[in-house]
């Protein structure tokens, strides 16, 4: 008689989304800080709170092209009945002025221009009417500044003023955009642009950041190419491993190739130890279902400890966690799309976690172009792809197919006890 094959127990009890993040975020080491150049901190995580060390801006400067003046020397003018002020010079940003304004006069003035001392306003150029005794014609509103005309500033130059300004108009304050002592960005922080001009601002060379989480991955099957390889009847190009490193590099993590391992223990073995001595964990893709091939289970339990087999989730069902010498080990489906979904909502919080970072998800709401059934007890991740700012188009093609997901930019979460959402029923899209 031939050998009788060991029959595989089934998933057992399925842990809910939830559970698995649990079980992730309490094995999850946080990685150490270090410290990079502004133009290399883009994606990493703040390890640090950032206090402003000077005010932005540290000088009052003005908000438009115009005049500085005294406000209180503009307070009768009125297009019908305009005001008349000595031109006493010009100011460029950069520049450093010594002399301050008088009573009766005014300073042409560049946006972002430092204000002359005793000057509380900026009447804006469109507001007045220039003149120039060495030019040969009037410079009327609206027109270039005076002095780009006149040969040199005197106070035979003259600026009649057509509008009355308040203090402070036109005029940005020390300080109104970042004060000093405030703490301006919090430990934590994902840096995006935004943030890297603000530590700009303060002048910043280098920030503390979290350093990118090591991931030792690896792809698991016998049917597995890698690109360039001559393609043969039953074999397929390996979709994971570059989708996922694709997935991880975005988050600034350094991926350890563990390469290919075949439907064997050893191999497997071999490859999951490399990837716990060199990484912080280790990631693969197949061997994680129920039939005779599927390994990962196995080698985990051998090696160290299988926490969790199977999560309550669509798709994504054969999904493993394991620890290894106390480094998590996980296990995604073999199916593309099954294996890109899970990590979007397991395995992108949880390098966020070991970074120190939040989770703050980006959402957008629209309309569902069509009714979808779910399955009860199971969170579904449903791809969806935004048309014309109002509808969401479901455009799944199964598990197995990865342009479910190169064709969406988002997908609706639809939680364990919702049998059915309905056509053009709102919903809110989590995006990419």
């Amino acid at each position: 008689m031939g050998c009788v094959p060991k029959l595989k127990a089934g998933f057992g009890k399925l842990a809910s989304l939830e559970e698995a993040k649990d079980v992730l975020f309490k094995q999850a080491p946080q990685v150490e800080s270090m410290e990079v150049s502004l133009s290399q901190a883009v994606g990493f995580v703040l390890a640090e709170d950032v206090k402003a060390e000077i005010n932005v801006p540290h000088f009052v400067k003005s908000a438009m092209d115009g005049y500085a003046v005294r406000a209180e020397d503009t307070f009768e003018a009125a297009d019908s009945r305009p005001i008349t002020l000595n031109l006493i010079g010009s100011i460029e940003p950069g520049m450093r002025l010594e002399r301050a304004i008088v009573r009766g006069g005014c300073f042409e003035i560049a946006t972002g221009a430092p204000l002359p001392e005793g000057a509380d306003a900026v009447v804006m150029v469109e507001y007045t009417e220039q003149t120039c005794k060495s030019a040969a014609q009037p410079k009327h509103r609206k027109a270039v500044p005076i002095l780009r005309q006149c040969r040199k500033a005197s106070e035979e130059n003259e600026v009649k003023i057509h509008r009355s300004v308040a203090p402070g108009a036109n005029v940005v304050e020390v300080g109104s955009d970042i004060e000093k002592g405030k703490t301006v960005l919090s430990k934590g922080t994902v840096l995006e642009p935004g943030h890297i001009g603000v530590l700009a601002a303060l002048g910043r060379k280098n920030i503390a950041v979290r350093r990118g989480v090591k991931v030792g991955l690896l792809s698991t099957g016998e049917e597995i190419l890698g690109p360039g390889e001559r393609l043969t009847p039953g074999k397929v190009y390996d979709i994971n491993y570059w989708t996922i490193e694709a997935a991880l590099r975005k988050e600034n993590c350094e991926v350890i190739n563990l390469g290919l391992a075949k439907d064997d223990t050893q191999s497997l073995k071999e490859k999951i130890l490399k990837g716990i001595k060199l990484a912080d964990l280790v990631l693969l893709s197949g061997g994680s279902s129920l039939g005779g091939g599927d390994l990962v289970g196995e080698v985990i339990e051998d090696l160290g400890k299988l926490l969790i087999h199977g999560i309550a989730v669509k798709p994504g069902k054969p999904t493993m966690v394991g620890t290894v010498e106390g480094k998590l080990v996980i296990g995604l489906p073999g199916y593309p799309m099954s294996a890109l979904s899970n990590y979007y909502i397991l395995i992108e919080p949880l390098l966020l976690k070991m970074m120190g970072g939040k989770e703050e998800p980006r959402y957008a709401e629209a309309k569902l172009s069509r009714k979808v059934a779910s399955t009860i007890g199971r969170f579904e991740f449903l791809p969806v792809r935004l048309q014309g700012g109002d509808w969401a188009l479901p455009v799944s093609k199964g598990s197995s197919a990865i342009t479910s997901l190169a064709l969406a930019n988002g997908f609706i979460e639809i939680g364990e006890n919702v049998e059915v959402l309905n056509k053009e029923e709102k919903v809110k899209v989590r995006l990419f």
